[in-house]
């Protein structure tokens, strides 16, 4: 049981980091992507546009932060020691 539950700590703790980077650097790509659009469409309109970028940027980034945080709590529950010591917890 407890090797099952370590596997998959560590399986979400790898994964976690890099989907969340890769999700929010497409998410942010997007955002800037059609402010630019916007802007070259209607110039007057900048100063709503650029507000609301600012905001959606902050929002995506707020999530990668949260699944950092998460990514660290979940590293810390990973066994750390010496191979002999994780083989023993898991012997038990």
């Amino acid at each position: 049981m407890s090797a099952l539950y370590f596997g998959l700590v560590a399986l979400g703790a790898a994964l976690a980091a890099p989907l969340a980077a890769i999700g929010a650097g497409i998410g942010e790509g997007m955002i800037f992507s059609a402010a630019i659009t916007g802007v070259a469409r209607q110039p007057e309109a900048q100063g709503r546009i650029q507000t609301l970028m600012f905001i959606t940027f902050a929002l995506v980034e707020f999530l990668f932060i949260l699944s950092f945080v998460i990514f660290l709590m979940m590293y810390g529950k990973l066994p750390s020691g010496d191979a002999a010591a994780v083989a023993q917890m898991f012997a038990k």
